[in-house]
């Protein structure tokens, strides 16, 4: 599981994502890179921020 608060921002970035809110997906992924401790982890949500940002 991520670590701290960073799960809420990922899980809130794919529902918004979902919503077709794009721009706060994006911010709510940069949130959850800053907020995981996981090197384990990190590497996911940088592989969906990626892919948000090349959404519109």
């Amino acid at each position: 599981m991520l670590d701290g608060l960073a799960w809420g921002d990922a899980v809130s970035a794919d529902l918004l994502r979902r919503l077709g809110r794009i721009e706060d997906a994006r911010a709510a992924y940069d949130r959850a890179l800053h907020l995981v401790h996981s090197d384990a982890e990190r590497p996911f949500l940088q592989g969906r921020l990626a892919v948000v940002r090349e959404e519109k």
